[in-house]
């Protein structure tokens, strides 16, 4: 779990689909597999990771969820 209230507000998006730890992971990989650091995510990463989780979430929760918890990811503030 990261201090970064974006990436904290991600896992609470991620939560209910995933688990508590599971979302904290997702955030984690995604965020290091664009190159960002989660404790130093910010606004302007939030499009870039938003595609990741996607891509990611779509095995777990199908296409049409993981777009809709994207756009969340996209638009958190």
């Amino acid at each position: 779990m990261t201090e970064n209230k974006l990436a904290r507000r991600i896992e609470i998006v991620l939560t209910p689909l995933l688990g508590t730890i599971m979302a904290a992971v997702t955030v984690k990989i995604q965020c290091e597999k664009i190159g960002i650091n989660p404790d130093a995510l910010s606004i302007p990463d939030l499009p870039r990771l938003g595609n990741a989780i996607e891509k990611a979430l779509i095995v777990f929760v199908g296409s049409s969820k993981a777009r809709d918890v994207a756009g969340s990811i996209k638009t958190i503030l």
